[in-house]
């Protein structure tokens, strides 16, 4: 292999960003070259994140439905859980989608090793130098560990560690609040691994409206699993048996006990050793910092995913985002980001999260108004018959009735919301949704209820204006 290299593009990681903006390179006709990690390859979704978390989850659903099972009339009892058999599938699986993503990757020139710039267009890897027209940043994210007094010592498990147990503690203190958390809680508490969950704010899922947290602990703590929230986190200690961790909360001091301590505070974006001062690219502990059109501020250097500065960590942003800059970076048009949709989410729990379009926090601090409407999962016919009552659909419409966002905590949510998201890429009125056939019954037809109340209400409104 020669020591030096030359391409239209270099992109540095092949995760969901980079492979994504090396394909849409290559399509323009450029010269594309990929630098990736020594470590697999096939990226955090699929190795660490998305694909192997929902596959465990699934198998930990599947054992709450045994469980529930007496309810539908079938006697079925307590499942046994071989974790082992629960731990080959998932292997398999993410083997399978790794394996395929390696292929696709391993089309280009690739060059295995850290990567760092020495200047303004040229990067090592290795012993290897690399020259390039332009680049693209997307070496992704890392994990984030909570300063904590005593947690180094003490010892714990990240996300990463969760996803490869080789068999489960008998009870585990999770730190955090957030998506990850939250599913993974779930999961280990479904296989019957004594939980409990501490988060520093008042509310689960913290970047969402209140009530989503506040249904989602609800549905939880019916789990079994403890939630505390509006904690101050004090000190971790190691002790005999296992695991403490002290805590304030309500003005009182408490500890809890476990055999072990389950660090879920997030991920940074992955920064470290790649020398971007050299490069002339502008970064903090947040991110690289780019513009509109995913520029950083060495013009001929863009980033894409969980790198770019305050991330959404979602691997359909990133594809996006990948997709987006390599356009950019040989487009004479450059297009500038827009997130209104993209930044549409789900979290896996259940019941599961989903949001597009605006949230009621987002609305207030854009100083916007909009009209809200609300309906219950457990006055849904369908979610009556199937046992899915948990949770609720949230629509928000301006005044004229146009549709500005949706939240939903319930069944099937993450595939639910994608009406949503198409009713908003359509800036649809809340009378396009009544206007739409809905088959009944279904979980779908839920938005129908909140939908024809807002319209209910600017109906009234428009009497009233014209009423003397």
């Amino acid at each position: 292999m020669p020591d030096s290299f030359d391409f239209d593009l270099c992109v540095i990681g092949a995760g969901s960003a980079g492979y994504s903006a090396a394909v849409t390179a290559r399509n323009l006709g450029k010269t594309v070259g990929l630098i990736d990690g020594p470590g697999p390859q096939a990226g955090l979704c699929i190795l660490r994140g998305c694909m192997p978390s929902k596959t465990l989850l699934r198998s930990a659903e599947v054992a709450d439905a045994v469980r529930r099972a007496p309810q539908a009339g079938v006697m079925a009892g307590e499942p046994a859980i071989d974790f082992g058999r629960v731990m080959e599938r998932k292997r398999r699986i993410i083997k399978g989608f790794a394996d395929y993503r390696i292929e696709g990757i391993e089309r280009f020139p690739l060059l295995r090793g850290a990567a760092r710039f020495v200047d303004r267009d040229t990067a090592v890897a290795g012993d290897r130098r690399i020259r390039a027209s332009r680049f693209i940043v997307a070496t992704g994210s890392v994990i984030t560990v909570p300063t904590l007094p005593g947690l180094e010592d003490a010892g714990y498990v990240t996300s990463d560690d969760v996803l490869e147990f080789d068999s489960l503690p008998e009870s585990v203190v999770v730190l955090g609040g957030g998506p990850t958390a939250c599913e993974l809680a779930q999961y280990l508490a479904r296989l019957r691994v004594d939980t409990t969950l501490l988060q520093r704010s008042d509310t689960l899922l913290s970047g969402e409206d209140p009530d989503v947290g506040v249904a989602l602990r609800s549905a939880l703590e019916r789990e079994g699993i403890k939630v505390v929230t509006g904690v101050k986190l004090i000190k971790a200690e190691k002790t005999a048996t296992g695991k403490i961790v002290r805590f304030e909360h309500g003005g009182h001091s408490h500890t809890v006990e476990a055999r072990e301590i389950f660090a879920a505070h997030g991920r940074s974006a992955s920064v470290d050793g790649l020398d971007l001062e050299a490069a002339g690219i502008e970064h903090d502990h947040k991110g690289i910092k780019v513009d509109a059109y995913l520029r950083t501020t060495n013009p001929n250097a863009y980033a894409a995913g969980d790198v770019r500065y305050e991330s959404t960590q979602l691997v359909h942003v990133a594809v996006y985002e990948g997709q987006l800059a390599a356009a950019n970076a040989f487009g004479a048009s450059p297009v500038a980001a827009d997130y209104r949709l993209q930044a549409s989410r789900a979290i896996f729990t259940e019941p599961q999260v989903a949001v597009a379009g605006l949230t009621e926090r987002e609305c207030t601090a854009l100083g916007r108004y909009c009209a809200v409407a609300r309906y219950p999962f457990d006055d849904l016919g369908k979610a009556i018959a199937t046992d899915k009552t948990e949770g609720f659909i949230k629509v928000l419409a301006d005044s004229d009735g146009t549709m500005l966002g949706v939240t939903i905590v319930g069944a099937e949510a993450s595939d639910l919301i994608h009406e949503a998201i198409a009713l908003l890429h359509f800036k649809a009125n809340v009378r396009d949704v009544m206007a739409m056939p809905h088959l009944h019954p279904t979980l779908a037809e839920i938005i129908t209820y909140p939908a024809e109340e807002l319209l209910e209400r600017l109906e009234n409104e428009k009497r009233a204006l014209v009423t003397p």
